[in-house]
């Protein structure tokens, strides 16, 4: 009888476990909604495979037994299996979480954390995955032709026309895009403030300030302020999205339309990314990820002639801490946002026709003499 009881217990349990890890991620980590899915996706694989026991039973034989069973899952892509990149972040996910269940004071004494360690992938498929993380993106000439695709005859093309164009000379993240608010954007100073305290959607939280980037193609900059002053004239409020969703994606059925704008937040990014995948099709052109257009910004910067306080800058507003993230490239010292925006902001006016950067010397030590402060 108290087997049974047992038994009863533990579907509980598990879920309590994962709701407590959850409210972890958020909280203690600031993960947003989409990457706590994530693991919540990566948890939901290991209760497939263990067919939901109790969480307390985990062990170091039963983690590289998880890792053979992913590495054998049939899976209904063209593989026929998933890809070790997908078994990596599986795999990753579900340490993570079983590392801060044995920290519980509940499951610390039936858990040894450094049995979660045999959740790793082998050497020959971490290698795999390692040669696959190079990142593919578009050409600047593709996304000149999506984005010249594009019929402004309706709101609906406006709209895709700008948030394509946004995407590649901001280099923002898909999510935060999709959360901007009319407040988010200064015209007069072309500043973007991705702010989590208004409901911006950043990589864990972080505030953002961007600007736009010097790419030696102005067209897209002007589609988008014609796009937010065409939403200042409907009358959007500083709280209503700069990327709204269409009416007939919310269910309005009195202003059905496949053609206008509603004004509500679209609720999840794919909807958001298959318009890049539609437009890009309609275009021609080979569908990339909206993160791929991030790649092509770093990769068209990274092309003029910048000083490491300018690599800085750029850094800074794509949300990177280290310089490192964004130019593999390591040492470069603090700098204040504000003043990172207004370097982006000036590279531009220093652009040449054949896409390069050239700064007189004069302004380089002007430039450093703001920075430092002198």
């Amino acid at each position: 009888m108290s087997t049974t009881n047992h038994q009863d217990k533990i579907p509980y349990r598990n879920e309590q476990a994962k709701r407590g890890f959850f409210e972890h991620l958020r909280g203690a980590k600031g993960f947003t909604e989409e990457s706590v899915n994530d693991y919540a996706d990566a948890i939901g694989q290991w209760q497939m495979f263990s067919v939901n026991e109790d969480f307390a039973t985990f062990d170091k034989s039963k983690a590289m037994t998880f890792r053979d069973w992913l590495a054998r899952r049939v899976t209904k892509t063209a593989e026929g299996k998933l890809k070790a990149a997908t078994q990596y972040h599986y795999l990753r996910r579900v340490k993570e979480f079983f590392v801060w269940l044995a920290g519980q004071p509940e499951y610390g004494q039936r858990m040894v954390k450094g049995d979660a360690d045999f959740l790793r992938l082998s050497k020959k498929d971490m290698q795999i995955v390692l040669a696959g993380t190079t990142r593919k993106m578009p050409t600047l000439e593709e996304v000149q032709k999506v984005i010249e695709s594009i019929e402004p005859t309706s709101e609906i093309g406006m709209r895709d026309r700008a948030l394509i164009s946004f995407a590649l000379i901001t280099g923002c993240r898909i999510s935060a895009i999709i959360s901007l608010k009319m407040k988010s954007f200064d015209k007069a100073n072309h500043r973007i403030y991705q702010n989590p305290a208004d409901g911006v959607r950043t990589k864990n939280s972080k505030p953002i300030v961007t600007t736009f980037f010097p790419i030696g193609w102005d067209e897209p900059r002007q589609h988008f302020l014609d796009w937010y002053e065409y939403l200042e004239g409907k009358g959007f409020t500083p709280d209503d999205p700069i990327f709204p969703a269409t009416s007939s994606e919310i269910s309005v059925k009195k202003a059905y339309s496949k053609d206008s704008i509603s004004r509500a937040f679209w609720s999840v990014s794919s909807s958001a990314r298959k318009i890049f995948e539609k437009r890009c099709e309609n275009a021609g052109v080979k569908y990339y990820h909206p993160h791929a257009y991030r790649h092509l910004v770093v990769n068209l910067m990274s092309k003029m002639r910048l000083t490491e306080e300018e690599k800085r800058a750029i850094s800074l507003t794509l949300g990177h801490a280290n310089v490192g993230t964004t130019f593999g490239t390591y040492g470069y010292g603090s700098m204040d946002v504000e003043r990172a925006v207004d370097i982006v902001r000036e590279l531009r006016d220093f652009q040449k026709s054949d896409g390069n950067v050239e700064i007189p010397d004069e302004v380089r030590a002007y430039l450093k003499r703001l920075i430092d402060g002198k």
